[in-house]
């Protein structure tokens, strides 16, 4: 049966899932986790979660799923150190660099790959396995035939969102909170503006939440996604209340034990009483099915409430034991007690003679008093004769005694044995020159062949298509042939398996020097090209993450856009002659498989600019799309552009300078091309009309 696993973002919550059934629970501890906001475990208190748990039979998985600056690294190792010797069962990683690290230096510690890794393929499950992840939590666009897919051709464990919120964008893609206010999603403290009023038709009225998507819940289809391949169905809700996660908890733990179709039906009323977004839908798992007509949450009913409250706090996971008790006049009582394989055997006062006869029952009776603990008496075997009698205080004490050593018996306490001293990284070749691109190089990324031309005739080194123009590469073989590199620029996501064999097709075409990847699914795709260059959706934010990519083949790396010039520093002094810094275009805040003018407006049968979203302080974020043959991906881009061209001088050395262009003219792509090449030379020009600075001095939390 597939495993139940629920959030605790609070020691209510923990109780809570526990009680109503989940057969694993997820939560934060003191650090890196992505919902910072939550109440979260630390200290005592992630101890005592984790013992509280493995004494009820339930798994406990820990997150370290976010973002981790290099100044953190260490404490997140000691802190995965920690989580090993109290017996954490998994933790749950987005960095590759930390997950690459924890594999290393901590291999005894379970490692599930986090949804904010971004896995939906078998080219992000054959990366799994390289570095010995156990699981990994799909992105909630991948599709119930895609799952059957995945499940048949990895031994990767895969697990599924079933229930909660869904986000609009792709996991671990998502820059909006962090460009609109320095609240990093990747960094676990999201301010959610997608739920907040938008429109694709100007400035938003009170009814539209374009980006704000209802909820998912998968309770009538539990069967399919097990046949499917998923080992586990996961429920959303760190940030939600103890009754909340009581009610849904209980509601998929009835349904996973068989519950009628007629019980569903009635489960599922009582969890879109509890909280909705005004309907829910099955996600991506039957095809686009995700909505965003939000009309609000619903109040719950008190008695829904008081319900789920009594549940919450009520003891339900007994585990039976078996006692056997031994009392002799004149020698100590002796209790020998069992649970599963632990056992325990004590010696209690010495047995007294009886002033008149005992009843063997009144002392089961006594024992059998095991309140408070998740212990039930199940069988008990007394040896006694009439004459024999111990106090019900020296009786309790036993008792109790007996019961703390069973359950202390479940508490895992593990020794570690780890190397101390500088973390290690992975040694990495260097780049072959005829191959490479030269010092300094400008790399133009570009949706249209027309803009690639421009890009080339300014003097860009090497420039990238976009999906939408690689088909026309063959146009460009002529720039190949006087020096210059023609790149494809792989997107976020290649969630079919045809767009899959899409990519796969272009790059073994022989028209491309080489090709830039934007997730850990494409490693495998690129790794015959001479060129491979790790793009902004693979998150680099440390040097432990370049370090990584780089061991993995690529030649270069474009680190986070989320790090500041300070941040960015040190990373150029060790790897200046490997990255690629991000110096001009619209930064991409959300990668959407759900296109919101298709929903709104019917599809467009647009390619490249798919419209517009206007949020409720009139600012305007242009849509781009991807199209495949089965699809489009739309990008929701910056309502700036970012520009730190006229800043060169004072940026940190970089390998390449990186433009990225999606809905421009032709002559803007190459007047900034231009531009780039002007201040390499030496020339001072103005900041770009309108533009922005990035994160380049605004760091995220």
């Amino acid at each position: 049966m597939m495993e139940l696993l629920s959030p605790a973002g609070s020691p209510e919550s923990l109780t809570a899932a526990v009680q109503n059934g989940a057969d694993a629970v997820y939560f934060g501890g003191s650090m890196l986790n992505a919902r910072r906001f939550a109440g979260n475990f630390a200290g005592d208190a992630l101890v005592s979660a984790l013992d509280y748990c493995h004494e009820r039979n339930v798994r406990a998985y820990i997150t370290l799923n976010t973002l981790v600056f290099d100044r953190e690294l260490r404490g997140a190792l000691d802190f995965a150190e920690q989580l090993i010797k109290y017996g954490a069962d998994a933790v749950l990683v987005q960095d590759l660099g930390l997950a690459s690290l924890i594999r290393h230096e901590l291999p005894e510690l379970t490692v599930h790959a986090s949804t904010q890794m971004g896995i939906h393929d078998i080219g992000g499950l054959k990366y799994c396995e390289s570095i010995g992840v156990k699981r990994a939590v799909l992105a909630r666009e991948v599709s119930l035939k895609q799952l059957r897919a995945l499940s048949s051709g990895s031994r990767v464990e895969l697990e599924v969102f079933g229930h909660g919120a869904l986000c609009m964008s792709f996991s671990g893609s998502c820059l909006y909170s962090s460009m609109a206010g320095e609240r990093s999603g990747n960094r676990g403290t999201c301010a959610q503006p997608c739920r907040k009023a938008a429109s694709i038709s100007g400035k938003p009225g009170s009814g539209d939440f374009c980006l704000s998507p209802n909820d998912i819940c998968m309770i009538e289809h539990l069967k399919e996604l097990e046949a499917a391949g998923a080992c586990c169905i996961k429920l959303e809700g760190r940030m939600k209340k103890p009754e909340y996660v009581a009610a849904v908890t209980a509601c998929y733990r009835a349904a996973l034990d068989g519950a009628s179709a007629a019980e569903i039906a009635e489960m599922k009323r009582r969890m879109f009483r509890m909280f909705n977004r005004g309907e829910f839908s099955t996600s991506h798992f039957f095809g686009d099915s995700v909505r965003t007509d939000r009309v609000g949450s619903s109040k719950p009913e008190q008695e829904d409430v008081s319900e789920a409250k009594r549940n919450a706090n009520t003891e339900t996971r007994l585990r039976p034991i078996e006692m056997r008790l031994s009392l002799e006049v004149g020698k100590p009582a002796v209790l020998w007690a069992k649970c599963g394989e632990n056992t325990a055997a004590l010696e209690g006062e010495t047995v007294s003679k009886a002033q008149k006869p005992q009843q063997a029952q009144t002392y089961i009776d006594r024992l059998a008093k095991l309140g408070g603990t998740p212990l039930e008496l199940k069988q008990c075997d007394i040896r006694m004769s009439e004459d024999c009698y111990l106090s019900a205080a020296a009786l309790n004490a036993l008792r109790r005694e007996a019961a703390e050593k069973l359950l202390s018996s479940f508490h895992v306490r593990n020794t570690v044995s780890r190397i101390e001293g500088s973390l290690q990284k992975q040694k990495t070749s260097r780049i072959n020159a005829e191959k490479g691109l030269k010092d300094g190089f400008s790399y133009a990324v570009v949706p249209t062949i027309e803009c690639a031309e421009a890009a080339f005739t300014a003097g860009a080194d090497a420039v990238a298509l976009e999906f939408n123009a690689s088909k026309h590469a063959d146009k460009l073989q002529n720039y190949r042939a006087n020096g210059k590199k023609l790149l494809l620029a792989l997107p976020n996501v290649l969630i079919t398996e045809k767009q899959r064999a899409e990519a796969a097709a272009l790059i073994d075409s022989g028209l491309f020097d080489g090709a830039e990847a934007n997730n850990v699914g494409q490693i495998d795709l690129v790794s015959e090209l001479d060129i491979r260059i790790a793009g902004i959706g693979l998150n680099a934010m440390n040097s432990y993450t370049i370090s990584e990519l780089l061991s993995k083949g690529f030649d270069y790396v474009i680190p986070s856009v989320e790090l500041t010039g300070a941040q960015l520093a040190p990373l150029a002094a060790e790897y200046g002659d490997r990255l690629i810094l991000w110096i001009h275009g619209r930064v991409p805040l959300m990668q959407l498989l759900h296109c919101p003018v298709r929903e709104h407006r019917g599809c467009r049968n647009c390619s490249g600019d798919a419209g517009t979203v206007t949020d409720e302080a009139g600012r305007q974020f242009p849509l781009a799309n991807i199209r495949f043959s089965d699809g489009c991906l739309v990008r929701l881009l910056n309502c700036s552009t970012t520009d730190l061209i006229d800043l060169l001088p004072k940026l940190p050395s970089a390998a390449g300078y990186r433009l990225y262009f999606t809905c421009e003219k032709q002559s803007a792509v190459g007047e900034r091309v231009r531009a780039l090449s002007a201040v390499k030379a030496g020339a001072v020009i103005d900041q770009y009309p309108d533009s922005t600075r990035g994160h380049l001095n605004r760091k995220v939390d």
